[in-house]
């Protein structure tokens, strides 16, 4: 009894510590940015009007940037949006609560294909100090919602395995379907990952042939409402602009090296083919995932998914994943062994697909299988382990301090410092000025406007017009009201500016004058 006592003790202090991390000032910091600003004020169009900001009534695409969100972040923040309000924290809740229960599945899972409890304890403390995983908890991220679907979904379907309670094979597709709905990545690797658990499982569904096909059904049935809603809405215009297609290189590089031939003869053409180039370019993008310096040096090269000086792991992690990844292939876990070498594999996929690689958002399912390994390593130093607590004590420390002193200095810029402030001031003035010019040195600043001044969505609704898209297949609003979100080269008379400021050697966001 005093056994699971101390149990369940430790790991509620683990759940703890994982909710006072990610709940610390999540208010204010990070600032807000534009896709989390989209959310939520398309929830709080929903709630006033029935209509997200573009009009449509209830999508399950919304339109916003022309990015065709996934709506089900959005629905899923409907009753924190009517609980408190258009706010950052309202918008960042339902991310935040169901991070929490990702490290709390991830100590389930492993437990149950371990009944290992130090490995499954030691998953989830690993997972609770992350730095990947933490930077994408304090925020409306729908990479770290769905995933905690995923995990949700393969937590029920092994415990079908394990329990065999027919139940349980109608339940286990319902969260991976569910994680559709919410990020576009999802859509490419939970069907590899429903692939993977039939054919490891095989057998098994054949004992359970008809009650796993109907299963099958369902899930297929539940599909097709967000994969039709996905091509009618403009989704694969989306995937166009940020997809590995969008990247014109290696058209460039083929018509270089044909052009060093002199010639077009067939053999340069097939060796030179733009085809071939696409597909070394997809897998120089999918190994950079395991890159030494992305994964333990560097990070992320996007400064919104990055903190100064930091790699997704802590660097002494390093040896605990190499003796982890050995430790788990002489295990005898099959279950557990198969699933975190498939789900890493898995993982960067959609990343990989993407212009942008490596891409430590859309490749957040990595952190998983990841941590595991680590904690393998761990759990594997007897006594030497407990001289992991100073490395893990200095080098979250330094995290902290990376993440909420000098990520907010250093990435001003992409983290939209300043407009909570901004805002309020210029809708103080908005009467008291024929123009107001806004810059838009920074995305969508549209949205940001709408979202702190709790604009009416009925008005902007039956003014709203998008700009035409750019390369990446983005667009934006140009005026609101009165207000023109770009700097004209000659400001008439009776205008109010709002330009950009350097916040490095300023330590403002903006610089206001007026003419």
């Amino acid at each position: 009894m005093v056994t699971k006592l101390i149990k369940s003790k430790l790991i509620i202090a683990i759940l703890l510590l994982a909710a006072m991390i990610r709940f610390y000032n999540i208010g204010a910091l990070p600032s807000l940015n534009p896709d989390e600003a989209a959310l939520g004020y398309n929830a709080y169009s929903l709630l006033q009007t029935g209509k997200d900001e573009h009009g449509a009534a209830w999508p399950l695409h919304f339109q916003s940037f022309g990015d065709y969100k996934p709506g089900g972040y959005v629905y899923l923040d409907l009753p924190f949006i009517t609980a408190f309000g258009l706010t950052p924290l309202a918008v960042r809740l339902p991310n935040l609560i169901l991070s929490i229960f990702t490290i709390y599945l991830i100590y389930k899972l492993v437990l149950l294909l371990s009944s290992n409890y130090n490995l499954s304890i030691i998953s989830a403390f690993v997972l609770t100090i992350n730095p990947w995983h933490i930077h994408f908890s304090r925020g409306a991220w729908e990479s770290s919602t769905a995933l905690f679907f995923i995990i949700l979904g393969l937590f029920w379907f092994y415990s079908y395995i394990i329990s065999h309670k027919s139940y349980l094979i109608f339940l286990f597709p319902l969260p991976l379907v569910t994680s559709l709905y919410i990020y576009h990545s999802a859509r490419i690797i939970v069907p590899v990952i429903f692939l993977i658990l039939i054919i490891f499982n095989f057998k098994l569904f054949l004992k359970s042939i008809k009650p796993a096909l109907l299963s099958l059904l369902v899930a297929i049935i539940l599909t097709v409402p967000v994969l039709t809603s996905f091509v009618r809405s403009g989704g694969t215009t989306r995937f166009g602009g940020v997809g590995l297609t969008a990247d014109y290189g290696p058209i460039a590089r083929a018509e270089e090296l044909l052009n060093e031939h002199g010639n077009t003869k067939l053999i340069n053409r097939i060796i030179h083919n733009k085809r071939v180039l696409y597909t070394i370019s997809w897998a120089q993008k999918y190994f950079s995932h395991f890159d030494y310096n992305f994964l333990f040096l560097k990070g992320d090269d996007v400064p919104r998914s990055k903190s100064p000086d930091m790699g997704q792991f802590y660097l002494f992690e390093v040896p605990l994943l190499f003796f982890g990844i050995i430790f788990v292939l002489k295990s005898k876990t099959p279950h557990l062994k198969s699933l975190l070498f498939s789900f890493l594999f898995i993982a960067p996929l959609a990343s990989s697909l993407t212009f942008q690689a490596p891409s430590a958002l859309r490749a957040l399912p990595m952190v998983i299988p990841l941590s595991i390994f680590i904690a393998f390593g761990i759990t594997k130093l007897s006594y030497f382990k407990y001289l992991l607590i100073p490395l893990y004590l200095f080098s979250f420390l330094f995290y902290l301090d990376s993440y909420f002193v000098h990520s907010p200095q250093r990435y001003s810029f992409a983290w939209n410092r300043g407009f909570s402030d901004i805002v309020p001031f210029v809708n103080i003035n908005k009467s008291k000025y024929q123009n107001i010019f806004f810059t838009n040195k920074y995305d969508q600043p549209y949205i940001l406007y709408l979202f702190f001044s709790q604009y009416p969505p009925q008005q902007i609704q039956s003014q709203i017009k998008l700009t035409s898209p750019d390369k990446f297949g983005f667009s934006t609003v140009d005026q609101i009201d009165n207000i023109t979100f770009h700097i004209p080269e000659v400001i008439p008379q009776n205008s109010l500016v709002v330009d950009s400021s350097d916040f490095l050697s300023t330590g403002k966001s903006f610089k206001i004058y007026t003419k």
